[in-house]
């Protein structure tokens, strides 16, 4: 038996006695000190064993079970996570049919998870234009690790307008991720009124 049935208990014993409600609240307070119930719940008992109730059990709830973090519901919330990192913590409670706050408590304490927007970059390069970078930048190196004064031969500049753009908003971009996965990334999409001339030599 738990504490609160424990102390449902003698309540029920109370009131068999001939014990009032608040003689039954003073005893029990005696008796379980910090851990004892409320007065207003000490009295709603009295009053239930009063009208005739015999069992000290919670009365039967229809819906969701008080307790949903189970491995088959944590299996469940990750496969609609992978499928789907944009989901909100409510859309996947909806999905799966638990409350949001074990919803959270699943993402957060059992998956190591945790939403972050996406981090903002000018523009994301295709397979062949990193490769193609990749390849730059080797090319450089080698030429350096042969003649070490070869970069010093080196004088690049460039000028170029730069544009700001509209964004979606963090919350938009946002999704979920482990400790161990890259931060997803976005571009910027719409061009605004906002330009600077950029001048790079190196």
């Amino acid at each position: 038996m738990d504490n609160i049935s424990e102390q449902r208990a003698c309540i029920k014993f109370c009131f068999k006695i001939g014990k009032n409600a608040t003689e039954t609240f003073e005893l029990i307070k005696l008796a379980f000190g910090d851990f004892a119930l409320s007065r207003c719940v000490t009295f709603d008992w009295f009053k239930r064993f009063k009208e005739g109730r015999i069992s000290i059990e919670d009365d039967h709830r229809p819906g969701r079970p008080s307790t949903s973090k189970t491995n088959d519901t944590i299996t469940l919330v990750r496969d609609k996570i992978r499928s789907d990192r944009r989901l909100t913590v409510r859309e996947v409670a909806n999905e799966v049919g638990i409350s949001i706050g074990t919803c959270h408590s699943i993402l957060s304490d059992e998956l190591g998870m945790k939403r972050v927007s996406a981090k903002l970059v000018p523009k994301l390069l295709t397979e062949e234009q990193m490769e193609h970078r990749i390849e730059v930048c080797l090319d450089l190196k080698n030429r350096v690790s042969n003649d070490p004064s070869f970069i010093k031969s080196i004088i690049t500049g460039d000028e170029t307008w730069v544009y700001g753009y509209d964004p979606e908003t963090k919350v938009q971009s946002s999704q979920w991720k482990t400790a161990s996965s890259p931060r997803p990334k976005k571009f910027r999409q719409v061009r605004s009124n906002i330009k600077a001339m950029l001048i790079v030599f190196f």
